[in-house]
């Protein structure tokens, strides 16, 4: 893992985007209605962003792209809402601290139908400190939740066949490129195997329109076929190669038919990256990439 100096050269914005972001600042209003001046909600931001910041360098958080709702921005979003209220059921997987499926509540969603997952449970903790709403949250968390293991989506899982929706916002670039065909047909075995289930979600990709492959900095080294360790393999994709990556984990008709579409947009840079993380990108022209699968 890239050390915390090296992290913080490259993935680190001192001051949350409070500006930048006011519908960000209004939940966190919604449930702290004592920090109505958005000022005095910095402190506390800064507090609990360092303490998941010492839990794990992850970009997004040292340069508050967490403080993003990409959920929202999907032309999808209405729909969302409007089937949970209906009684359905979502998963937020790579949830991070849930700050989504707070943002659900707040649009009229009910809370009792949003469970949220990753892999890191000591993030938890945290969201209870922000939000305040131990006792209003009536959604699930669930820790610890690798999605390479099969006791997590085979046969005899609680969550096997559980969820009509799966949101998947900034989770699929942490696998291997050649790991991600399988981690999306894992996920969709916790979709229920009917027609309108559905995966969707948000990553960085590229304008590119075959992607953008480079080595990770913030992975773990891995042993290449020579035993030698070396850095993961990033992939940035393009519109083309996310549904061409959805259609091969469906590929074969076992897990039915799919509808899947994908677009691009602006990248949010209004959190200022750093200069360090401006040049290790300077060539993958990112963008936003959101992305559905949807059962026939």
């Amino acid at each position: 893992m890239i050390d915390e100096a090296t992290a913080k050269s490259k993935y680190w914005v001192e001051e949350p985007p409070i500006h930048a972001h006011p519908d960000a600042v209004s939940l966190i209003q919604h449930y702290r209605p004592e920090l109505q001046d958005a000022e005095a909600m910095i402190p506390i931001l800064k507090d609990i962003r360092l303490k998941a910041w010492k839990i794990k360098y992850y970009p997004c958080v040292g340069l508050w792209h967490f403080f993003k709702f990409g959920m929202t921005e999907m032309p999808i979003y209405p729909e969302i809402i409007e089937r949970l209220k209906q009684g359905q059921r979502i998963l937020d997987m790579g949830c991070f601290m849930g700050l989504d499926g707070r943002k659900l509540v707040v649009d009229g969603a009910p809370s009792e139908g949003i469970t949220n997952m990753d892999l890191e449970d000591r993030w938890f903790p945290l969201s209870y400190d922000l939000f305040k709403d131990e006792d209003e949250f009536k959604g699930e968390f669930f820790g610890g939740c690798d999605i390479n293991d099969e006791e997590l989506f085979g046969e005899g899982s609680i969550h096997r066949h559980r969820y009509d929706m799966i949101y998947i916002g900034y989770f699929i670039h942490l696998f291997p490129p050649t790991r991600q065909s399988q981690i999306i047909n894992n996920l969709v075995q916790l979709l229920k195997p009917v027609s309108g289930s559905m995966l969707f979600g948000n990553t960085a990709g590229t304008a590119k329109e075959n992607g953008y492959k480079m080595k990770a900095d913030f992975a773990p080294p891995i042993k290449n076929e020579k035993g030698e360790m070396e850095r993961q393999d990033f992939v940035f994709h393009s519109t083309k190669t996310v549904v061409g990556l959805m259609a091969e984990a469906v590929r074969g008709g076992k897990d039915g038919e799919w509808d899947i579409t994908a677009d691009k947009a602006i990248f949010d840079t209004d959190t200022s990256p750093t200069k360090a993380f401006s040049l290790h990108f300077k060539d993958a022209e990112i963008v936003e990439l959101n992305f559905c699968m949807k059962r026939k």
